[in-house]
């Protein structure tokens, strides 16, 4: 790290001692200490999106902030690990003038491009760009942190104007983006041209934020000061870009791309890329680097396992890797090259051809002087792989003796520091380092694609954080290598809203469009799974100081979520979970009653940080081993109060509303209160709409009977067409100004009540989950009774749809065993005969002993079923298990086994008539329907003798009824227990995977007589009919209530001795007056000695916060003494007189 060193000695006078020494010539007037960023024309940017904040200015100068300190800070809010870098070209003009431009120490470039004349153009449009995507819905909250770093200053001392200044610009920039000079964007239609109205967006890689600018050496001056050496004609546009997931390996890594075109006069021969780079490991004094030639990266880690500047934020020395992904591009027929990150058959990418280094005060150091051609040359030799001499014809070989013999090399300490094996840095220090590519001839007019990438890597010791800069260098490889065409992104971040209470915290994200985002969200496979609730210590926490409140996520199956995961302690990657979820259902909304980093209650006037993130899952990614991301941690500021000023809440967190209904639906409304502070004392309505459809948040289609919300007090639509939910306990239900409304009917078509069959175990065990795909339960499963077989029309005879009646609607069934009907063969639909041959009625019409009926709901007609069985014994009769009980026959419910014996299942069979109009079966017509089916005409042969009769016919369907011609109810329950009552998988006498025997069942309750008639009543949901209100109750506020609550207003602590529990550092003062007016009046603090000296005016003009800090310092800003004082609190609503004692700290003086 390096900083300036000042001293008051009645003026600002610079000590002359520096941190670190400059290179020869270099002087610290060249950078600007503090300048303001006009929102304008911004000339200092940072890439800060993930776990690397990365600054750049517009001229080319790279990972240096505006201060002039270290500007490539890993992790992010912690210490620095690169003081500055940037890229370099050399190469020959007129085949003898060698020429070296770029940035380095000083500068070679400035902002601006070379026009079509050759003519350096700056100014205007020409400035540094910063967009990030989704920027439209960006909250103060997830940028706060940003406009900390931007304006260099603390989270919490950044202020709302910064804030809204950073936002803003986003929006400039994303507006303005200067596709005209080359920033890119996503062509839709590859016509090269930016399009906007026709969806063409700025951006690349499909990255969450990039920064775009142009820089040339096209100005003499400053080219010569570099290295002495006249312009080559250069304009380099810079594109960097960086991914919103600081947790994963993605968000380690700033990609840059550096385009190189050559507007010169004269082509540039024997031509060199150099990626250069200066990195202070926390303290720059004790630095190692290396190269890895297998991934074509140099790397610097600290010369041993302690570093002061890392230690002050407890972490292990971090490292710092550049990688070249794709070199410049040379002719080579058969080959394939990567170039504006797309492929281009004939030519090839050069890799990395040399690695070079030097130290500060070393036996080679940095190359200079600067002005003088001198520096071009011993620079241009760095480049070829030589040591940096000025002999170009004798050129320094690299020495590599760690064989025990010394070789030549262009690669030198490319051995592997972490095993300890090959050649290694030696006596830390100082470091430069520097990758190179070429040679290649940048002629006149041409372009060349440079991709690199800076990497920050952290382990528990200087060793583990390379291992981890290598293992993030290669998910970087495999993104670039897929040319990020499928990168993995986290779920749009959810928009937090926090509502402070006296003793609570109430975090709402439901906000319909931000949820839409968040849970529709589907990403290079990724889908969203869930979210996860934090508590953190403080507003720059990271994910590993944080508490993790709760996870809410989807009832999928999906829970634990495991991860390949680098693990400091172990020095390489091991599976541990990464997400924990318990398919409890998506909340969107959390009341916090316990701080979750103490175990103790939440405390009125206290400070608190919470953070609400979402994520996904992919069980199996193509590209990254990871299988969940998840957003970034948006620190969410909380300070707890109650209602304010003259308020009353009228009702508290948890608390149902009163429900009126009308209507003949059995569903139900609950409307209940998740935010007193929103309530709006309006009246609102739920109303339905059948068979309309809608897009859910998740992005599913849902269609069916769907309700509205309507604000019948304001005549608007609070929300618009929304699912039903499954019950009053699902939490997928909108939240609406303060209120939870949960809407909710019966499970379709469901079976609810069975008349005189009160035994019905309607709780009975779930079975047969996977035998034959039974959806939700209603009968078979839940009571082991019945299946409901397929009854669509033209549905194939197997098309099961088990355990639903739903093809019944609200309809309620009979089956009257105190009469009889003619019955059918299930198969054939021919009309099922005595089979039974010398019996007295051998091929008669067989009737079955009962009669069946549709009743239809709110008072409709009860039509009379056709009826029919699955004769499966051949015996023409239904064979039900019959018993004499005390004799009267009775009929056991349960049958044998499936297909077998008596287990012959009942259908029911709605009838037609010719023009398709509903017709009840008529016992008067028997005669009719037996010549039909025993007697056919000609015409009538071709059809059996139930489509006949009932005039529907299976697969064929006699017009376009819209009720099912086949309601299938199969009256057979051959799934349940077995003789224990248990469901055993495999088990011969009952269960999952076998059918039940005869005997095997309870009779479950009464048993079925000839005398007896059985209604089955379906539930009846909700319908356009039915209409549900309820009114809320707004907070109350009052002049007696404001004069009430003057007597609240306090002071914390009192008495101060000489510490307060909210102070955050050795330095930092004050208490805190409380339950102040908040309600845009100005209050006014006169703080008095015991005397009566006034000490110090605290004032709050239209005060919108119960909070008002005294920082304990007098009216000169000197710290007061301690004793006893009296505030005088005057606000528009009355005064209050407040008595205080404070007790300073001893005052220690150091320095004088």
């Amino acid at each position: 790290m390096k900083y300036l060193q000042y001293v008051m000695t009645g003026a600002l006078v610079l000590s002359g001692v520096f941190a670190k020494d400059l290179p020869e010539n270099q002087s610290w007037n060249n950078f600007q200490l503090s300048p303001k960023l006009a929102s304008d024309a911004p000339a200092f940017s940072l890439i800060n999106i993930g776990n690397f904040g990365y600054w750049q200015k517009d001229d080319a100068e790279s990972a240096h902030t505006p201060s002039g300190n270290s500007g490539g800070i890993y992790p992010r809010g912690t210490a620095a690990n690169v003081y500055l870098d940037g890229v370099l070209v050399g190469g020959y003009t007129g085949g003898n003038l060698l020429h070296v431009s770029g940035t380095i120490y000083t500068n070679g470039l400035v902002s601006g491009y070379v026009d079509e004349s050759g003519t350096l153009q700056q100014g205007g449009d020409v400035r540094l760009y910063r967009i990030r995507k989704g920027w439209e819905t960006l909250t103060p909250d997830q940028v706060r942190q940003d406009a900390a770093e931007i304006y260099e200053t603390s989270v919490s001392g950044v202020t709302d104007a910064q804030i809204q200044a950073v936002l803003d610009q986003y929006e400039t920039d994303w507006n303005n983006w200067p596709t005209h000079l080359g920033a890119p964007f996503y062509d839709l239609d590859n016509d090269g041209v930016y399009e906007p109205a026709d969806g063409e967006t700025p951006g690349v890689a499909n990255a969450d934020q990039v920064i775009w600018y142009v820089a040339s050496d096209a100005d003499v001056g400053t080219t010569s000061a570099l290295y002495g050496c006249t312009p080559i004609g250069l304009e380099i546009q810079y594109t960097l870009w960086g991914y919103n997931q600081p947790g994963a390996a993605l968000g380690q890594i700033v990609f840059k791309n550096v385009r190189v075109l050559n507007k010169g006069s004269e082509d540039l021969t024997d031509a060199y890329i150099s990626l250069w780079s200066d990195p202070d490991v926390g303290d720059f004094t004790n630095d190692f680097v290396g190269v890895d030639t297998s991934l074509s990266m140099m790397f610097s880690y600290n010369g041993g396992p302690d570093d002061g500047d890392y230690a002050a934020y407890g972490l292990a020395p971090a490292a710092v890797g550049y990688d070249f992904f794709a070199g410049p591009i040379v002719e080579s027929p058969g080959d394939t090259a990567i170039f504006n990150l797309k492929k281009r058959p004939g030519y090839r990418n050069l890799p990395a051809s040399s690695f070079g280094y030097f130290v500060a005060g070393g036996v080679y150091s940095d190359p200079g002087p600067y002005g003088d051609t001198e520096a071009a040359r011993e620079y241009y030799n760095l480049m070829r792989g030589f040591a940096p001499t000025d002999d170009l014809d004798n050129p320094t070989a690299w020495i590599d003796s760690s064989s025990g013999t010394a070789v030549d090399t262009k690669f030198p300490l490319a051995g592997d520091p972490v095993a300890g094996t090959g050649d290694l840095d030696a006596n830390p220090a100082d470091r430069r380092m520097l990758i190179n590519a070429g040679p290649f001839t940048l002629a006149v007019g041409d372009t060349q694609d440079v991709v690199t990438a800076v990497i920050g890597g952290i382990g528990d010791s200087y060793l583990t954080s390379v291992t981890d800069v290598k293992n993030t260098d290669a998910v970087a490889q495999t993104l670039f290598d897929d040319l990020f065409q499928s990168v993995p992104s986290a779920p749009p971040a959810p928009v937090v809203d926090a509502t402070p209470f006296e003793d609570q915290v109430l975090l709402d994200w439901s906000g319909l469009a931000s949820v839409g985002a968040t849970e529709s969200s589907s990403i290079s496979g990724y889908a969203f799974e869930g979210y996860n609730v934090y508590q953190l210590p403080s507003a720059t926490a990271t994910a590993d100081e944080a508490v993790r409140i709760g996870t809410y996520d989807l009832n999928n199956g999906v829970q634990t979520i495991m991860g390949n995961i680098f693990v400091p302690q172990y020095g390489t990657t091991v599976e541990i979970p990464v997400q924990y979820g318990l398919d409890k259902g998506v909340k969107r909304q959390l009341v916090i009653s316990q701080d979750f980093m103490t175990g103790g209650p939440l405390y009125p006037g206290s400070e608190y940080y919470f953070a609400v993130t979402a994520y996904n899952y992919n069980a199996e990614p193509p590209l990254i081993e990871d299988k969940s991301l998840e957003t970034a941690l948006t620190p969410i500021y909380v300070r707890l109060q109650d209602a304010g000023f003259g308020t009353r809440y009228t009702s508290s967190v948890g608390s149902d509303l009163e429900i009126s209904h009308t209507g003949p639906g059995q569903g139900e409304v609950s409307a209940t209160v998740t935010n007193p502070a929103a309530l709006t004392g309006d009246t609102y309505r739920v109303s339905f709409v059948a068979d309309t459809s809608y897009t859910h948040l998740s992005g599913e289609s849902v269609s069916g009977t769907l309700w509205s919300l309507d604000n019948m007090t304001k005549e608007t639509k609070s929300v618009d067409l929304f699912k039903q939910a499954l019950d009053q306990s699902d939490s997928d239900q909108p939240i609406v100004d303060g209120v939870q409304v949960v809407v909710s009917g019966p499970a379709p078509a469901t079976i609810i009540a069975i008349e005189e069959y009160a035994s019905w175990p309607s709780n009975a065990t779930l079975v047969d989950g996977t035998t034959d795909s039974h959806i939700a339960p209603s009968l078979s499963q839940t009571g082991n009774i019945w299946d409901n077989r397929a009854g669509a029309v033209n549905l194939p005879a197997y098309s099961r749809d088990y355990d639903r009646f739903d093809y019944w609607g609200f309809d309620d069934v009979v089956l009257d065993f105190g009469d009889s009907s003619l019955s059918w063969e299930y198969y054939s639909g021919w009309m099922h005969v005595d089979s039974i041959e010398g019996s007295a009625t051998f091929g008669e019409p067989v009737y079955q002993p009962f009669a069946a009926y549709r009743v239809k709901p709110f008072g409709g007609d009860t039509l009379r079923l056709f009826a029919g069985f699955w004769d499966t014994n051949g015996d023409g009769k239904w064979s039900c298990n019959m018993e004499v009980v005390d004799g009267e026959e009775v009929f056991d419910w349960v049958c044998p086994t499936y297909g077998t014996e008596a287990w012959e299942p009942i259908y029911l069979i709605q009838g037609y008539d010719a023009d398709g109009n509903e017709v009840s079966y008529d016992p008067a017509q028997e005669a009719t329907y037996i010549q039909m089916a025993l007697n056919p005409t000609d015409e009538q042969a071709e059809f059996d003798g139930l489509g006949l009769a009932s005039n529907s016919y299976w697969g064929n369907a006699a017009g376009d009824f819209n009720y099912p011609f086949m309601t299938a109810a199969l009256l057979g329950a051959y799934y349940g227990p077995n003789e224990s009552g248990s469901y055993v998988e495999g088990s011969s006498e009952g269960g999952t995977s076998s059918l039940p025997q005869a005997g095997n069942y309870d009779k479950l309750g009464n048993l079925l007589t000839v005398d007896h008639y059985y209604k089955f009543s379906t539930a009846k949901g909700n319908t356009a009919d039915d209409i549900f209100e309820f009114t809320t109750t707004a907070p109350t506020e009052s002049d007696e209530l404001a004069a009430t609550d003057l007597e609240r207003i306090n002071v914390f602590p009192n008495p101060y001795y000489a510490s307060n529990s909210q102070e955050t550092n050795r330095f930092d003062y004050f208490v805190t007056f409380n339950h102040l007016p908040d309600d845009q009046s100005d209050v006014t603090i006169k703080i008095y000695s015991i005397d009566g000296v006034l000490v110090r005016k605290l004032e709050s003009m239209a005060n919108e916060n119960p909070y008002l800090q005294w920082d304990l310092r007098n009216n000169s800003n000197l710290p007061v003494a301690s004793g006893p004082y009296v505030a005088h609190v005057n606000t528009i609503h009355g005064e209050r007189i407040l008595k205080l004692y404070i007790v300073q700290r001893n005052q220690v003086v150091q320095y004088y």
